[in-house]
């Protein structure tokens, strides 16, 4: 789960996902900056100042909204046949499985793109008249 070392992301269902491999991490990746002096005039240390990884964004959504637009377009063709979180997992499964790197030039990645991302890949699915896999 850990060996992602992409920097970019952003926080979904309480993981950070990479915007590169979408690779899930228990937490936003971040680096210590070393501060230019030890102590202070005072004699008191310095503190260290943390440099969070940025969430990723493309044409206006960040990435954990491109998701959650693709897990509401999951539950909505299923007729609720998915939960929140599952859909969003399941998003992220199709994310990883088209290889683009979130924010590439080679897709849209709007609330539109999102749902035919969404659409595309249920056209493989097996239906019943539920509408579920």
């Amino acid at each position: 789960m850990n060996d992602c070392k992409h920097w970019q992301g952003d926080m979904v269902n309480g993981c950070w996902v990479c915007a590169k491999c979408y690779k899930k991490r228990p937490h936003q990746p971040y680096r210590l900056l070393k501060p230019t002096k030890l102590r202070g005039e005072d004699g008191q240390p310095y503190i260290q100042d943390v440099l969070k990884a940025p969430v990723a964004k493309a044409q206006g959504y960040t990435l954990g909204e491109f998701i959650e637009a693709m897990a509401l377009r999951l539950i909505a063709r299923t007729r609720g046949g998915f939960q929140k979180p599952d859909a969003m997992d399941y998003a992220i499964d199709i994310l990883r499985s088209i290889g683009e790197r979130f924010g590439s030039g080679d897709m849209d990645w709007t609330r539109d793109g999102a749902w035919e991302l969404v659409d595309e890949d249920m056209q493989h699915w097996d239906t019943d008249n539920a509408a579920t896999n």
